[in-house]
């Protein structure tokens, strides 16, 4: 069954939050399981597993498993901060993408948090990059990791950060891993705005989902500091030893 865990993280802002090792929410069994806050519940489909390991995770095939919901209870507001977070362990790197978190639609408008595919190669000149994104109608912000796919996958348990702000005139894209600054996009984007939101999807919606398993994923409705990203993976590190 799923394990009581509760960690120092910081929590203002936080308007998602979902922990396989917390039984509140997931018990270890059924096909449904919940975020911690927001009243959302999110289905379980085609066969997603769980594991007591690391003290509670959900493992996920790469084919067709995935988590869903229709409580879009999470902010979706234009030209706003955010941040996305997430524990993951890729078990492949495939010519496809694994998508750990889509908040928008299946146009790839909104929140997104991934894995690139193996033969994308990114402005960091590396292919199948962790990467995270706020991506409007007619403009994305995206940060994406120096580290390659293959590199990725052999680190084991990562865990990754996306921030998104605008300190002056446009707005600024980072991305940590393991607590540590990675990427840092300084855009030529100074507003954005949302198309529609109907697809909440954690492992993967239509093609791009997830080999391996995903531990936990949260959003806040703004951009964490780096003394709180630092903070957020202490409270992690030991339990999945990264």
């Amino acid at each position: 069954m799923g394990i009581a865990y509760n960690s120092s993280i910081a929590t203002d802002g936080l308007v998602f939050h979902l922990d396989a090792a917390n039984v509140r929410s997931y018990v270890g069994s059924g096909n449904t399981s919940y975020s911690l806050n927001n009243n959302i519940t999110l289905a379980l489909n085609n066969g997603v597993g769980f594991t007591s390991d690391n003290r509670g995770m959900f493992f996920l095939d790469g084919t067709n498993d995935s988590l869903s919901s229709t409580n879009y209870n999470m902010p979706f507001v234009n030209n706003s901060d955010y941040t996305f977070e997430a524990v993951c362990k890729f078990n492949s790197n495939p010519n496809g993408y694994q998508t750990v978190l889509l908040y928008g639609n299946l146009s790839y408008q909104g929140f997104v948090l991934g894995k690139a595919r193996s033969g994308y190669i990114n402005y960091e000149g590396v292919g199948g990059a962790l990467y995270g994104g706020v991506y409007g109608t007619s403009n994305a912000m995206i940060a994406a990791s120096t580290i390659n796919g293959d590199q990725t996958v052999s680190m084991g348990f990562v865990h990754y950060i996306y921030t998104l702000s605008k300190p002056a005139s446009v707005y600024v894209a980072k991305l940590y891993v393991n607590g540590q600054l990675n990427s840092t996009n300084t855009t030529s984007v100074t507003s954005y705005t949302f198309g529609s939101l109907n697809t909440f999807a954690i492992g993967g919606p239509s093609t791009d989902f997830v080999n391996g398993n995903i531990a936990m994923v949260r959003v806040y409705n703004r951009a964490l500091s780096a003394l709180e990203v630092k903070q957020n993976y202490n409270a992690l590190r030991d339990r999945y030893g990264i």
